[in-house]
């Protein structure tokens, strides 16, 4: 008799991740995965542990043990910006967006910067029709096509991470790495940003950081929580919200999760 198929290999694959600073250990023995075209969400209290987790899956920070795989190949002694060439997007954690630029240019540079062309100042480099055609077509995709002239600093608090999501995804990542994108932002925008989010499901993995609990069990297909840097459950939204540990941990009696 046949085995059955196995499924198709993770596209992010955390084994045994540790970190310490001197005698505080903020990563235990971390492992989890991001699976093809699905959002796994990681959540915790504050003090877990995940900017230092994050901060190793992006490259900016080394861990002591365990390996980072991505896109089938190890990376944990890689460098942010080779990370990043490989095809890991991450968003929302530090800004790159250009104030005095308008939206359509920030997307257009972005772009052209994942083209592998160079240039001297951004002037010139605004004239690449190619990158301006990608650029219009990214903020049509976010919904900011009536604000592809609008400097980036005029941009409401929303506007402006839809606008990163935009600068993202013009550079055709292989995974998205989405660190709180609803901090800061009120109820209408983060309903807002659910929604594009929502529609990028399927299409791209994602990995999201967040501690909006409407948007985690809106989009995740699974959850990983952390807690004191380990993880304490990976399931679905379902099994999550069930556990008695997790609740009493973080999630506490919300009704709204």
């Amino acid at each position: 008799m046949a085995e059955p198929a196995s499924p198709q290999a993770p596209v992010l694959a955390l084994e045994r991740l540790s970190k310490s600073f001197g005698a505080l250990t903020v990563t235990r023995d971390v492992t989890l995965d991001v699976r093809p075209a699905e959002v796994h969400a990681l959540i915790g209290p504050n003090g877990a542990g995940k900017t230092s987790l994050i901060a190793q899956i992006a490259g900016a920070l080394a861990p002591d043990a365990g390996r980072i795989l991505f896109a089938g190949a190890d990376v944990t002694r890689l460098g942010m910006a080779r990370r990043a060439r490989r095809g890991l997007g991450r968003v929302f954690q530090i800004s790159n967006v250009v104030g005095a630029f308008t939206s359509l240019e920030n997307v257009a540079l972005a772009a052209i910067v994942a083209g592998g062309r160079t240039f001297r100042c951004w002037r010139p480099a605004l004239s690449d029709r190619a990158a301006l055609e990608q650029a219009r077509a990214m903020l049509e995709r976010v919904g900011l096509a009536d604000r592809m002239a609008t400097p980036a600093a005029a941009l409401s608090h929303g506007e402006r991470r839809a606008l990163e999501l935009a600068m993202c995804l013009v550079q055709e990542p292989k995974l998205l790495l989405l660190d709180e994108p609803m901090a800061g932002t009120g109820r209408a925008e983060s309903e807002r940003l659910t929604a594009l989010l929502a529609g990028l499901k399927g299409r791209i993995p994602i990995l999201l950081v967040e501690h909006d609990m409407a948007t985690v069990f809106a989009l995740a297909d699974r959850i990983s929580v952390l807690i004191s840097g380990a993880i304490a459950i990976t399931g679905t939204p379902e099994t999550v919200r069930a556990d008695a540990v997790v609740r009493q941990a973080y999630l506490g009696d919300e009704e709204a999760v």
